[in-house]
């Protein structure tokens, strides 16, 4: 049967699937890659702080409703939120992840903690996630609107700091004790959201993330005078946020990737940066070992000299985005050939391998790119791609690893396409 998982040398186990009974078919909320992930316990933990998330704010925007006298600070902070963030969107699509998850949009949507209501300052969270969204980098759903709570979470906990030492409302004098209660906010701040994004995905090795958390530490940073010029000198706001998109695309944004190369044509490492990345992880002790993905998109060259090349160059762009979206950030994703794309995935066993894997495969599949009308032709067109899954040991060698998800792959292609086949671990 076409899109079958299955194990090389005939193993027939399949991930697991966490698929909620209670969930009606006719709400979009089924579909949602979150029930196929293969531990229930991370099902229930991130549709908890979700759930958490909406009843913090319902019952702040109680205590505290929203003034009118607010809707001038929120509109200056949301047009330069919105502005900055379109302006450090080049930068913004190749950064890598961090455990704040707004970026570039952090010292304004902490700006907004400090000087506004909490249901304006979620208004923030909300409408930075939204651009983030539509125009920077589409994650999946469920990891979109985690990480929209976490970060609300992470704001209400700072303002009711902030509420509890008294330092609400925001003054235009700003003295020893007022700077350093806003500093501790800060911290909670970035506490409060790692706390909640390791509790997803796990801590990160402290060498690899400490570039990350200077950059959230920085961005946070930065929202204390963007609050300050809110209330004392709006003038200075443009003058700030032009500063701060400075900064961050001439290269202090610590959470990008340096010394890589990038695809032009997608976005994702070039053969040679992925393998040179690749075996940089494995040369790092401790920890399991990693596993490698190698993907081959289904008859590409047939849809190529259909459609043209310009239609092939945006299926890839549109394949290269869904890898990107569908890993994590510690993964690398990279361009291993014309049409085929390589995922390493550290830490990860066969089993969570295939049940990620089939998640791409399946998402790449309900990927369509947008054809021009030309009569009564096809208005869209899309592509499948066929998988190959090897796990490798933590003292393994790459070449072995990449041999074997290649073996699987071509057993993917002829056992009929469209499919994800895992090698077979030597015993």
């Amino acid at each position: 049967m076409v899109g079958d998982s299955t194990v090389a040398a005939g193993g027939d186990r399949r991930p697991g699937r966490f698929l909620p009974a209670l969930v009606p078919r006719r709400w979009a909320l089924r579909r949602w890659a979150l029930w196929g992930l293969p531990r229930r316990g991370s099902v229930c933990y991130l549709v908890g702080v979700d759930a958490l998330a909406v009843a913090a704010v319902a019952l702040a925007a109680l205590r505290f409703p929203p003034a009118t006298a607010m809707l001038t600070p929120f509109a200056l902070l949301a047009a330069g939120m919105l502005v900055s963030a379109e302006l450090a969107r080049p930068v913004e699509r190749h950064r890598e992840d961090t455990l704040l998850g707004p970026g570039v949009d952090t010292p304004w949507i902490f700006a907004g903690v400090l000087v506004l209501r909490p249901g304006f300052a979620v208004a923030l969270v909300v409408l930075s996630a939204l651009h983030q969204w539509s125009r920077v980098r589409r994650k999946p759903g469920y990891r979109q609107v985690f990480g929209a709570a976490a970060t609300t979470l992470a704001g209400l906990a700072a303002g009711a700091f902030l509420t509890a030492t008294g330092v609400r409302p925001l003054g235009e004098v700003l003295d020893a004790r007022t700077v350093g209660l806003l500093t501790v906010a800060g911290l909670v701040f970035l506490v409060v959201n790692a706390a909640l994004v390791t509790g997803a995905d796990g801590p990160r090795r402290p060498r690899e993330a400490a570039a990350g958390h200077a950059f959230d530490a920085a961005m946070t940073a930065l929202g204390l005078p963007l609050a300050w010029a809110v209330v004392a000198a709006p003038l200075l706001v443009p003058v700030l946020a032009g500063a701060t998109v400075v900064l961050h695309r001439g290269g202090l944004g610590a959470g990008r990737r340096d010394h890589v190369t990038l695809d032009p044509g997608t976005g994702v490492l070039t053969a040679a940066s992925w393998r040179g990345a690749a075996e940089a992880r494995l040369d790092r002790p401790g920890g399991p070992g990693p596993a490698v993905l190698l993907l081959d998109l289904d008859h590409f060259r047939l849809l190529n000299d259909r459609y043209g090349v310009r239609v092939g160059d945006a299926v890839l762009r549109a394949v290269a985005g869904t890898l990107r979206d569908e890993v994590r950030a510690a993964d690398l994703v990279g361009r291993s050939g014309g049409e085929e794309f390589a995922v390493l995935l550290p830490g990860t066993g066969p089993f969570d391998a295939m049940a990620i894997a089939e998640r791409i495969r399946l998402r790449i599949a309900s990927t369509l790119v947008a054809l021009k009308a030309s009569g009564d032709g096809p208005q869209f067109v899309g592509v499948t791609v066929s998988i190959g899954v090897a796990g490798c040991a933590p003292d393994g060698v790459l070449a072995d690893a990449l041999l074997a998800a290649e073996q699987a792959l071509l057993q993917a292609k002829a056992a009929g396409r469209n499919r994800t086949v895992c090698a077979e671990r030597e015993s």
